[in-house]
């Protein structure tokens, strides 16, 4: 598990204070304000289908799969090579710094149910 965060780059899972908890910047000594949000995995699809989240911010994404009746049963986020299994009921996290302005796509593992973050 340790060996797959360090490959994609994602931090290790810690106990927070909220989503807007600050995290510190080691490199620069520069104080970043994280950012985060919820998203249901429901028999509509995902609830919220679109985020929006700051470049160059940390992110900490919580995922919840509610419903047995979709494929989404993982998410797949393409474009960061990140993908989760979602255990019915029980919160995933994903954590990640979206670099640059744009959009990153989220998707079921049967690329069905769709969502999409706009970083700006």
């Amino acid at each position: 598990m340790r060996a797959e965060r360090d490959r994609l780059g994602l931090r290790a899972t810690e106990p927070s204070a909220g989503t807007n908890a600050a995290a510190a910047s080691s490199q620069s000594g520069v104080r970043t304000e994280s950012q985060g949000g919820k998203v249901f995995v429901t028999e509509k699809g995902y609830e919220p289908a679109k985020l929006t989240l700051r470049a160059g911010a940390p992110a900490r994404l919580t995922f919840v799969r509610t419903t047995d009746k979709t494929c989404g049963t993982e998410v797949v986020f393409p474009s960061l090579n990140i993908r989760r299994a979602l255990p019915l009921n029980e919160p995933v996290v994903i954590e990640f710094t979206p670099r640059s302005s744009g959009e990153i796509g989220f998707v079921c593992g049967m690329n069905m149910l769709r969502g999409t973050i706009v970083v700006q």
